[in-house]
């Protein structure tokens, strides 16, 4: 598995949109050939991989899917020391 497809945790949109654009040059996709799979434009796709919460969860699921990538909920040992950062979700 490339180092691109490992498994990573996700805890801010940031990290989210670095991951879906690694993930679909990991498959060797342009933006436009994931745009395709999922019935979106190449801009559309370019959008949702600079700012990830413009988008709803449920084209996130159908672009995790079209790139191959399960989501898999995980809790955390400790419960969080302060409230999420305004650039967190």
């Amino acid at each position: 598995m490339p180092p691109a497809m490992r498994a990573i945790p996700l805890q801010t949109p940031a990290q989210l949109a670095t991951h879906l654009r690694a993930f679909r040059k990991a498959r060797g996709l342009t933006q436009a050939q994931l745009g395709a799979l999922v019935g979106l434009d190449q801009t559309r796709i370019a959008r949702i991989e600079r700012d990830p919460r413009l988008v709803s969860m449920g084209q996130i699921m159908k672009l995790l899917s079209a790139l191959r990538v399960r989501v898999l909920l995980e809790p955390l040992s400790e419960p969080p020391s302060a409230p999420p950062d305004r650039d967190e979700w």
